[in-house]
């Protein structure tokens, strides 16, 4: 099922400098070789994006509008949330991840990081992370505040939470659409965080006493990292990141490392800056990561998993001694946009569905899903089979191929920029004012230059690999015509 190395599209991180060669290419689809069942965990729930199988066969998940639910052991799902939040909400924000405690048989600790209004914050939102207790089977109280106040923004603002070996909580965070404050130690954008449990600072963190850092931070220059986990054995920490236009990577993260963002992406290099294990171009938009634990399918024992959004499936990396042997992907297309990833005591591997994601989801109906995964030969249980109908082809799909060549600017912008600009473009910046001009830009050629070079202060990556100079002349034609003003009057005009 594992893709042969000379295939791989691999970047070896041989030196602190060096960023390899990358391959233009996609994982190859692959299935589980352990007969296996899809099982309906729940359905028509919204963006669930951290899941917490318990040892008693219940089940918690948030929902990014703001819920925590729990299934019950019966395969339930209690019509009343555990908790429901007050939550800052944009095309990633929101209720994000949830984990529980080390020792939650004893403590009933669950750690919930979610975006909230703040004013003081110079994007208007931030990000929090808080410790609640399951009091009981209805609710979750005595909230305590582990972190807030870290940068926010609709796009890039992580956060996945994970205990490590050493007890201590490692949390990620985006740079929150400022990149050049990913190398700033003194801010919290584009960070790996490790904090203890209630929220201090660990003695030992590499910042401890600099006057130029913060204290909080493990490693740095990162641009939007969704997925982080450890190794079993040898305590690795493995890092999931979206890159800027492909460029996907992941990381193997080490202490006080530099990982080169805005800096370095794709084939670019600068010394002392730390290359990628894995880079992916065009990208699968890696969202969740974690190791197979279990013995329910030993062909992915030490595997790495990833959950894809926009590669739509469960990246599977073999590893031996830190180095990559071999990846595929599971359930290809067949879900659609996948967001999180859990494995429960038995081993059985549960993801969730991201299709009311905006821009970028297609809702399909009864989404999202939480689906579990089971050998075939585990007796019923609660919960149903998933009898799978692979979704209709997109008729607006196009190749590698067929984009590289196209002079069709809607084409265009729907490939390039409402991945981050809404298929409307309704988030764009560089649309023309009333008066003809751009906002970004004083004239088509100061736009034309930033299209193809990007501005690497808000993080919009540069195209000049991508597009030529026929392709920059239509999308800049779509994105005229998409900002003129409607010359039609108003439908409450007088006539």
């Amino acid at each position: 099922m594992l893709r042969p190395l000379g295939l791989l599209l691999f970047v070896a991180a041989l030196s602190p400098s060096s960023r390899g060669q990358e391959v233009q290419t996609v994982p190859p689809a692959a299935v589980l070789t352990t007969p296996h069942r899809l099982e309906l965990v729940v359905k028509d729930v919204a963006v669930p994006w951290g899941i917490v199988p318990l040892a008693d066969g219940r089940l918690i998940f948030t929902e990014r509008p703001g819920r925590v639910r729990l299934i019950d052991t019966d395969g339930r799902l209690r019509p009343e949330p555990l908790l429901t939040l007050d939550v800052a909400l944009g095309n990633k924000m929101g209720l994000l991840d949830v984990v529980a405690d080390p020792d939650f048989a004893r403590n009933g600790f669950l750690y919930l990081a979610y975006n909230y209004a703040d004013t003081t914050a110079d994007t208007g939102q931030a990000l929090r992370v808080v410790r609640y207790r399951l009091v009981s089977e209805e609710a979750l109280g005595e909230p305590h505040v582990v972190i807030e106040g870290l940068p926010a923004h609709r796009n890039h603002t992580g956060c996945r939470l994970r205990f490590g070996p050493d007890g201590k909580l490692y949390l990620t965070s985006g740079d929150a659409n400022l990149a050049p404050a990913a190398q700033d130690l003194g801010s919290l954008r584009g960070k790996i965080l490790r904090l203890e449990p209630d929220g201090a600072i660990p003695a030992d963190n590499p910042f401890v006493g600099r006057a130029d850092a913060r204290p909080e931070i493990w490693s740095y220059g990162h641009r939007n990292p969704q997925g982080l986990d450890f190794e079993p054995g040898s305590g690795r920490l493995l890092a999931a990141e979206h890159g800027p236009n492909g460029g996907d990577e992941l990381n193997w993260v080490q202490r006080a490392a530099n990982y080169g963002w805005p800096v370095v992406s794709h084939r670019r290099n600068a010394e002392g800056m730390v290359a990628p294990l894995l880079e992916f171009t065009p990208s699968i938009a890696p969202a969740d990561l974690l190791f197979y634990r279990g013995q329910a399918f030993p062909e992915l024992t030490g595997h790495a998993l990833v959950a894809c959004l926009r590669g739509e499936g469960i990246l599977d990396v073999a590893l031996e001694g830190g180095a990559v042997t071999g990846f595929s992907r599971l359930f290809h297309r067949q879900f659609g946009r996948l967001r999180a990833l859990a494995i429960s005591p038995e081993g059985y591997l549960y993801f969730s569905t991201s299709q009311l994601d905006p821009p970028e989801g297609r809702p399909r109906p009864g989404y999202d899903l939480i689906v579990r995964v089971v050998p075939t030969a585990t007796p019923p249980g609660p919960y149903p089979a998933l009898s799978l109908v692979p979704p209709p082809p997109d008729p607006t799909t196009v190749t590698p191929a067929e984009l590289a060549v196209t002079r069709d600017g809607a084409v265009l912008a729907r490939a390039h920029c409402a991945s981050c600009h809404g298929p409307a473009m309704e988030n764009l910046v560089a649309l023309r004012r009333p008066e003809g001009f751009w906002r970004t830009a004083s004239d088509d050629a100061g736009l034309r230059k930033l299209i193809l070079e990007g501005n690497l202060t808000t993080g919009m990556p540069g195209y000049s690999a991508q597009l030529d100079g026929a392709q920059v002349d239509a999308l800049l034609s779509h994105l005229a015509a998409m900002a003129a003003p409607d010359p039609r009057p108003p439908t409450n005009a007088a006539p």
